[in-house]
């Protein structure tokens, strides 16, 4: 495979179906679930990814109403919040 990013993305989902098999005893393939029961999982799933993004939202906020605006991530080498280090891509790319 020639496009890490594809292949990275795919050892991720080999092992997310390994931890899977392994938690539930079980694949995807299983055919125990009605339609509606596998459409509640995958609403359950996208209503835990709205909850993190809000939780990693409120991260680049802190208590003072400090937040990170375009102006200021533009103009910043890295921002600092509560032990988390934010650098840009570009940054990322020169290491």
């Amino acid at each position: 495979m020639k496009d890490k990013i594809v292949k990275s993305v795919v050892d991720k989902f080999e092992q997310r179906s390994d931890v899977g098999q392994k938690k539930y005893g079980v694949t995807l393939e299983r055919d125990d679930l009605t339609f509606v029961e596998w459409l509640t999982h995958l609403q359950e799933e996208l209503m835990d990814a709205t909850l993190y993004v809000e939780k990693l939202k409120s991260e680049l906020e802190n208590k003072d109403g400090y937040s990170i605006t375009k102006e200021s991530w533009d103009t910043a080498d890295k921002i600092t919040h509560e032990g988390f280090v934010y650098v840009k891509l570009n940054d990322l790319e020169r290491i």
